[in-house]
């Protein structure tokens, strides 16, 4: 059976009207949709109540998840995917969302109870609050304002009377409350204040392990738990125990493989993987991982071959070029070599866009090639709403030849005056520049800080490099490699 030159460009389109911009929040106009659920096993770590400490750099899905864990038929399709996790147990509650709004808590609230000149009790009593808030709006109770909550939360002996009794309850009931953190990167503007309130949440998270039936469960930039200043006791078991979210390739083949089965292009590509001897996957079978392209990485390797050819170059050579396949997920990734479905899916929608349609497949090696710039740029972009700073520091490097000795990176920033403008304008725009100030505040301290974040890495040679991902947009030439725009 062939396909005709018709359903490729049906299976292409549908490619090319995917979501772009698959960015969620846990609560709101963008929190997540029952059809945009897929479940990955790797991820059963991070919906399970037990693990604390969920972490994830931007567009891996920790908002995502945290929206499907705070919705009862979001949970409830979950429990599917994920049986033994207990889903179908849960009540569910947020202690911070980065929104505020009527079941929301951001910045603005935070701010109301907690002084700029607090200290760490004072910031302990407010985490102890929204779980109090939480317990309260888990029985029904109409929402309240957190300073009222806050009296009863410096109360040691009321507090605990308080999560006592809402423990006894619930154990009565075999019930789990959940009190999920989302967004927390957007707690503070200042290195100092992100500390502190970070400091504080997690010495309460530890204070909580006195409890079976009232659990609290974190979604955390990597970085922001890996804080040096961060100073207390049970810290590195709390790092120790902290899972983290990520996307083998595997299953980023697989969400796209799945939002094709269940687009307008079904059919089409349902002749196509009857063409491969594939089957088509309902969408529970698809939520409950039985079907073999979610998952098995020969099948995946057929199929995208049907869709794009097998290298990323034609001719006797072309394999020299790379298989299409492996270049992707070998491109898209960042200094940590992860890579986000944000990135994944970008990629793939922009190649579905390029150039003319061929007649006998549904995406081409320049095509793939075009995805990678525009996933380089949007993500470029994606972490800027993150990090305000970032752009400013990539720009001065555009043009410089990659690997390079730190000596001749350090000299582009410093004769551009880089680290002096981005803390400047971090203090004007208030936002959190690069890294804490301190007595080493250089050229070096602004490489670790691209450093931690996945964005440059050194050699083995001692060499800087930076990822595809990042240099494109970025504008810096790699020799063989992809051109920037």
């Amino acid at each position: 059976m062939k396909l005709t030159a018709a359903e490729y460009q049906d299976i292409r389109k549908a490619i090319a009207s995917l979501p772009a911009d698959v960015s969620n929040d846990a609560i709101g106009n963008h929190a997540p949709k029952l059809e945009e659920l897929y479940a990955p096993e790797t991820h059963a770590a991070a919906l399970d109540p037990e693990a604390p400490i969920v972490l994830g750099v931007r567009g891996t899905g920790k908002s995502f998840w945290a929206g499907v864990l705070g919705k009862e038929e979001l949970r409830e399709a979950a429990a599917t995917a994920y049986p033994k996790l207990g889903l179908n147990h849960l009540n569910v509650q947020f202690g911070f969302t980065g929104l505020d709004s009527l079941n929301g808590i951001g910045r603005e609230k935070l701010d109301a109870c907690v002084p700029a000149n607090a200290g760490i009790d004072e910031a302990r009593f407010f985490w102890w609050a929204t779980i109090l808030y939480g317990l309260a709006q888990a029985e029904g109770k109409q929402p309240t304002k957190l300073s009222k909550l806050l009296p009863a939360a410096r109360d040691l002996e009321e507090r605990e009377a308080i999560l006592d009794r809402h423990e006894k309850a619930l154990h009565a009931r075999s019930r789990t409350l959940l009190i999920v953190y989302d967004a927390l990167d957007t707690m503070a503007i200042s290195w100092p204040r992100r500390q502190l309130l970070t400091q504080a949440l997690l010495e309460v998270v530890w204070s909580m392990r006195a409890y079976r039936a009232i659990r609290l469960k974190l979604f955390l930039r990597p970085d922001q738990l890996e804080d040096d200043a961060l100073r207390f006791v049970e810290l590195p078991k709390l790092r120790t125990g902290a899972v983290r979210l990520t996307w083998p390739g595997t299953d980023l083949y697989g969400l796209l493989f799945a939002r094709l089965a269940l687009s307008d292009a079904s059919v089409s590509f349902g002749r196509l993987l009857e063409s491969l001897g594939l089957r088509m996957g309902s969408r529970t079978e698809i939520l409950a991982r039985h079907w073999s392209l979610g998952h098995d990485v020969s099948d995946q390797k057929r199929l995208m071959t049907a869709l794009t050819g097998p290298y990323m170059a034609d001719g006797a050579h072309g394999y020299k070029k790379g298989n299409t396949y492996d270049w992707p997920l070998a491109h898209l990734g960042d200094a940590f070599n992860e890579v986000t479905p944000r990135s994944f899916l970008g990629l793939a929608i922009a190649a579905a866009t390029y150039g003319a349609a061929p007649p006998d497949r549904v995406l081409t090696p320049d095509g793939i090639r075009h995805g990678l710039r525009a996933a380089s740029k949007t993500r470029v972009d994606q972490l800027h709403q993150e990090f305000p700073w970032i752009k400013g520091v990539l720009a001065p490097l555009a043009g410089l030849l990659l690997p390079q000795e730190e000596k001749e990176v350090f000299t582009v920033w410093r004769k551009t005056r880089t680290l002096p403008n981005a803390i400047a304008d971090a203090q004007k725009e208030d936002y959190l520049p690069p890294f804490p100030e301190s007595g080493s505040n250089d050229e070096r301290s602004l490489y670790m800080a691209l450093e931690r974040i996945g964005v440059m890495l050194r050699r083995k040679d001692g060499r800087l490099d930076m990822p595809d991902l990042f240099r494109v947009a970025a504008k810096l030439l790699k020799k063989g490699a992809t051109a920037p725009l």
